[in-house]
């Protein structure tokens, strides 16, 4: 049975498809990232409760970091190996979809780039909240420790680092859009009517996507001008 599955596990669908469901995992990972998120706009004490129910049980989140790096680590690894081998055979069907003439995507242009500097950005901010100690200065906000709330709010009002995120997401919602139609094209979907609606539709929640994270360090900058933190 193995034998026969081997040339499968070879083959360049195999791999496509490998590609298109760790992206699907990493998706649900951005979506349920981003809504976490909002929940900052409720106070620190909102914040810090979603924080502390996340790190309630360690091994379940430990499992679940586990199977995101997974699906990073063989998500980027397939869609080096598929378009090396696109390359090498110079054919027009990589694993991207095909732009309309005179059409000048990014995204299509450069999704392993997005996508590497994404994996880099990853490290970065898992080191701003996730590693970072939540007491000190830097959660400090007037003069109160707020865990957490307070380490997001004081690393936002940091113009440099409010630069690299907004460059992040938007990077992540280019390689978000594109992503959806490659999925689409990787399992062999295509149909006149419904494809254009795909991609279309693929844009828009990129743009929620980016807009959605980015509201957060806007937020944060705003409410700090107007009248400071929510504490």
């Amino acid at each position: 049975m193995i034998t026969k599955l081997a040339p499968f596990f070879r083959s360049s669908v195999f791999k496509k498809q490998l590609v298109a469901i760790t992206g699907l995992i990493l998706v649900g990972f951005i979506i349920v990232h981003m809504a976490g998120n909002f929940i900052l706009f409720f106070g620190p004490e909102a914040f810090n409760h979603y924080s502390e129910t996340l790190h309630a049980v360690p091994e379940l989140l430990w499992i679940a970091r586990a199977v995101l790096i997974v699906a990073a680590v063989v998500h980027i690894r397939f869609s080096i190996l598929v378009t090396r081998e696109n390359r090498k055979s110079g054919g027009t069907n990589r694993y991207a979809v095909a732009a309309t003439r005179g059409e000048t995507n990014f995204a299509k242009k450069f999704m392993i780039l997005t996508g590497a500097l994404l994996f880099l950005f990853l490290f970065l901010h898992l080191s701003d909240f996730t590693i970072a100690g939540k007491t000190g200065p830097s959660v400090e906000l007037k003069g109160q420790e707020y865990e957490l709330y307070g380490l997001v709010w004081n690393s936002f009002l940091n113009p440099l680092r409010v630069v690299i995120y907004l460059a992040a997401v938007w990077c992540v919602g280019m390689h978000l859009s594109h992503g959806i139609q490659s999925m689409f094209q990787s399992i062999g979907f295509y149909h006149d009517r419904y494809t254009p609606v795909i991609r279309q539709a693929s844009l828009v929640i990129g743009a929620v996507v980016a807009c959605g994270f980015s509201l957060v360090p806007i937020y944060v900058i705003v409410r700090n001008i107007i009248g400071g933190p929510a504490v």
